[in-house]
C-alpha cells in the first residue's frame, strides 16, 4: 500500500450492508410475507463491534499523540447527528398523524412535544420519562451507548495495553452473558430499567473490534470467493432460528466468537473492484437505511391502510418488501450527497475551523 493511502475496507462495508438489511426486514415484518429474521438485532453488535475496529483505524494513532479528544468528540458527533436529525423527523410524520386522528390512543401532543424536545439531545429514555426520540425512531437508541464507547475510548486509549483490553472483554463478555441468561434473549439494553445491557454490549462488541484491528492491522488479501464466504456467514447468523433452549448459547456465542471472528476475516479479505464497488455503497447507505427504516415503515402502514392495501402474508408479500427496500436504499443514498454530506461540511466549517500553520 502506497505511503500516505488510506486502507479500504469494503468486505466490512458489505457486512454493514447485510446487517442493515436484516434489520430492515425486523422492524418492517408487515411487507416481507412469511420471512422472519428472529435474530436480526444481533446486527447491533455487529454495528458496534465494526464501530470499534474502524475507530481505532481512523483515529486511534492521533488520539494517542494527545491533543484530538474535542475534535474527537466534535467529528463523532457531527459524523452521527445529521442523519439522526433526519430520521427523527420523518418519525413526527406518523406521530402527528396519531395524535390527529386518535386523540386518546398512546400518543398525545406532550408526549409528542417531550419527545421531539428530549430527541434532539439524544436523551436516552429513563425511568419516568413518557417518551424521548425513541418512540419516534426505534433504532436511534443504539447511538447513545456507542458514543459513550468512542468516548470513552478515545479518552483512555493511551492506556489500552492488552491486560487492560482483556479485562475490559472479561467484564462485558460476563454482562453480556449474565443478560442473556437472565432475559433469555440479548434483545435488551433498549428498556428504561435495563439500559445496563446496551453498555455491556457496546463494552464488549467495540473493544473487540479494537482489539480485532490491533491484531488483524492492514493485512490484506484479495478473495472474491472468501469476501462472499464472510457475507454468507454474517447472513446464516442473522437469520438463524435456533430452539429456544440453544437460543442463549447461540447468541451469546455470536456476539462473543463468532462475529469478532468474521469481522478480523473480513477486514484481511477484499473482493474485487467491482463487487467492491457495490460494498462500497451499502456500507456507505447503511446507517442511512438503519436510522430511516422504521418511522419509514409506518409512513407505509399509514399509506397502505388508507388506500386499503392488503400486504399479503404469503410469499407475493416479498415483492411489497423489495420495493420499500428499494425506496429506503435509494433515499439513503440520495440523502448522503444531498443532505449528509453538505450539513457535515458545514457543521465542520463552524466547529472545527482549520487551524492555521505555523509559520517557516
Amino acid at each position: 500500500m502506497a505511503a500516505g493511502e488510506r486502507r479500504a475496507y469494503q468486505t466490512l462495508d458489505g457486512l454493514r450492508g447485510i446487517g442493515a438489511f436484516v434489520v430492515v426486514m425486523r422492524h418492517v415484518p408487515y411487507l416481507f410475507g412469511p420471512v422472519r429474521v428472529p435474530e436480526s438485532f444481533l446486527a447491533v453488535d455487529l454495528f458496534y463491534l465494526v464501530s470499534g475496529f474502524v475507530v481505532a483505524h481512523a483515529y486511534g494513532e492521533r488520539l494517542k499523540a494527545g491533543g484530538f479528544f474535542k475534535d474527537f468528540v466534535k467529528t463523532r458527533l457531527i459524523r452521527l447527528y445529521p442523519l439522526y436529525l433526519f430520521g427523527l423527523a420523518v418519525g413526527i410524520i406518523p406521530a402527528v398523524y396519531a395524535v390527529v386522528t386518535d386523540p386518546h390512543g398512546w400518543w398525545n401532543l406532550h408526549k409528542l412535544v417531550e419527545a421531539i424536545l428530549l430527541g434532539l439531545f439524544m436523551f436516552p429514555m429513563v425511568p419516568g420519562l413518557q417518551a424521548t426520540g425513541t418512540a419516534l425512531d426505534g433504532p436511534i437508541w443504539t447511538l447513545v451507548p456507542e458514543l459513550i464507547a468512542n468516548f470513552t475510548y478515545a479518552a483512555v486509549v493511551r492506556y489500552l495495553r492488552p491486560l487492560v483490553l482483556a479485562a475490559i472483554l472479561i467484564v462485558c463478555g460476563a454482562a453480556v452473558a449474565y443478560g442473556e441468561l437472565r432475559f433469555g434473549t440479548l434483545d435488551i439494553g433498549y428498556n428504561p430499567t435495563d439500559q445496563w445491557a446496551a453498555l455491556a454490549r457496546v463494552g464488549y462488541s467495540f473493544f473487540a473490534g479494537v482489539v480485532v484491528f490491533k491484531v488483524v492491522g492492514d493485512r490484506r488479501i484479495d478473495s472474491e470467493a472468501l469476501s462472499w464466504l464472510c457475507m454468507a456467514a454474517l447472513t446464516a447468523i442473522l437469520i438463524f432460528s435456533p430452539s429456544e433452549a440453544f437460543t442463549p448459547w447461540f447468541e451469546i456465542g455470536a456476539v462473543v466468537v463468532a462475529f469478532p471472528l468474521i469481522i478480523a476475516a473480513a477486514a484481511q479479505i477484499e473482493p474485487g473492484p467491482k463487487t467492491g464497488r457495490v460494498f462500497a455503497v451499502i456500507g456507505l447507505v447503511s446507517y442511512g437505511v438503519y436510522l430511516l427504516h422504521q418511522p419509514m415503515g409506518n409512513i407505509a402502514r399509514i399509506i397502505l391502510g388508507r388506500l386499503s392495501v392488503r400486504v399479503p402474508t404469503d410469499w407475493h408479500g416479498l415483492l411489497f418488501g423489495a420495493v420499500f427496500m428499494g425506496l429506503v436504499f435509494g433515499l439513503a443514498w440520495w440523502l448522503d450527497g444531498a443532505y449528509d454530506a453538505p450539513f457535515r461540511a458545514w457543521l465542520r466549517a463552524k466547529f472545527m475551523p482549520a487551524k492555521a500553520k505555523p509559520a517557516a
